[in-house]
């Protein structure tokens, strides 16, 4: 694997299906292990660490898929991932989340199997944000969500980078993602075939077909060799 520094506040990785992102992400998060390379933010080392010992260290990842604990209520999701908090920053950080989305007051004793698609990418969100990370990364946030979900979801993650926050944001929908991200990556099979303004690749979407086209002409291509 090769090391890339990514310094985001507002930034896009963009690839096909088996273009290695969510691979990124859950390796990012320790949930996956590296076989070589290194992971790391700033001098701080965060290779082969556990997930809770990298939250710690002020990363917090949001898998794809929405991955909640579908019997426990809204309020006992957000509780789980203030677990390694002390019960003042707990209860701090379960503020910050409902002041960001408050339409979870209201769903706060139903279970999660039984909230809509979108309440889901909610409390999903706010489990990574109560933490009050220093970068979050956000596997396929428009998933499965109808497009006006998507419309309230995106302005919360830009007040999120505003804070200071560095926010990297995974998205299949290139018009999302690039109203949001001020840099961008294209990755495909693992490997990054560009990385330079989101604004470059508005005016030239050239850049962004060529990493479709890739899919055939390369059939090898490696696993994946980009991390943060």
């Amino acid at each position: 694997m090769t090391a890339v520094p990514v310094c985001p506040q507002r930034s896009q990785h963009r690839g096909p299906n088996g273009a290695g992102t969510s691979t990124l992400v859950l390796t990012v998060g320790g949930v996956l292990r590296p076989t070589a390379g290194t992971i790391a933010v700033g001098d701080v080392e965060l290779t082969r660490r556990r997930p809770e010992q990298i939250r710690t260290a002020g990363v917090a990842i949001v898998p794809e898929g929405r991955q909640l604990l579908p019997n426990l209520t809204v309020e006992e999701n957000l509780r789980v991932a203030t677990y390694a908090l002390g019960r003042q920053d707990a209860r701090s950080g379960i503020a910050h989340a409902l002041e960001l989305f408050p339409e979870l007051e209201k769903r706060w004793r139903i279970t999660a199997r039984s909230l809509s698609g979108g309440e889901q990418q909610m409390v999903v969100l706010a489990q990574a944000l109560v933490s009050r990370p220093r970068f979050v990364l956000v596997d396929e946030l428009s998933l499965g969500l109808a497009p006006i979900v998507v419309q309230r979801l995106v302005p919360t993650l830009e007040a999120v980078a505003t804070t200071g926050v560095g926010v990297l944001l995974i998205e299949q929908f290139a018009h999302v993602a690039l109203g949001l991200a001020q840099t961008a990556y294209v990755l495909e099979r693992g490997r990054i075939h560009y990385h330079g303004t989101a604004q470059r690749l508005k005016d030239e979407p050239e850049l962004l077909q060529s990493a479709y086209l890739l899919r055939n002409v390369d059939p090898g291509g490696d696993a994946l060799d980009t991390l943060l």
